[in-house]
């Protein structure tokens, strides 16, 4: 009885717990990416190559010349699931202005997962498969999702741990500014 006592204790912590976590990264209130200057800016160093759910192989520097939004996630991470639609949005958006949207499914299962959820969602962007979360682990990330948003040279502007409105205005102001800069040639 004690036992099953403490057992409840602890998972009724570790939910508050995460609800506290959760609410301290919530969607509402958060602050906007400000815009680096190109000399604040550190180059992305990992220049992926990971199929996309048709099995084409895509390799990241194959977008330099357009701003890159990048961002880790599963389909099992309630965050991740959050910012999905304020992603898609963005996306609709911003495509034929140049950017690019690259979401890293994670998830183990690999396709026969992320597949439908790409179809419930109805999801525009490219969505590559990382089952092994090679990336994650190269870009040492600490949780689900994360996101880097990198301009047209594929310098980081941005890091983002949690779920966001990507579809704010704040958000639509600083792609503007990005899409606007000159842009596209060899990263010093």
């Amino acid at each position: 009885m004690v036992r099953r006592i403490a057992y409840i204790v602890v998972v009724v912590l570790l939910v508050v717990l995460s609800l506290t976590v959760y609410r301290m990264v919530s969607l509402s209130g958060e602050p906007a990416l400000a815009l680096l200057t190109p000399q604040e800016r550190a180059r992305f160093t990992v220049d992926f190559i990971l199929p996309d759910i048709a099995g084409n192989v895509v390799r990241l520097s194959d977008l330099r010349g357009r701003p890159v939004l990048i961002n880790l996630w599963a389909t099992w991470c309630y965050p991740c699931r959050v910012e999905m639609p304020s992603l898609n949005a963005l996306y609709k958006d911003y495509q034929a202005k140049g950017l690019a949207i690259v979401a890293v499914a994670t998830d183990a299962a690999g396709k026969p997962v992320v597949a439908p959820f790409l179809q419930a969602y109805r999801l525009t962007f490219l969505v590559l498969l990382d089952p092994q979360n090679m990336l994650g682990a190269q870009l040492q990330v600490p949780g689900l999702p994360t996101s880097y948003l990198l301009d047209k040279r594929g310098r980081i502007v941005g890091f983002e741990i949690g779920a966001r409105d990507w579809n704010s205005r704040p958000i639509r102001h600083l792609l503007d500014q990005l899409l606007a800069e000159d842009g596209g040639g060899p990263t010093p």
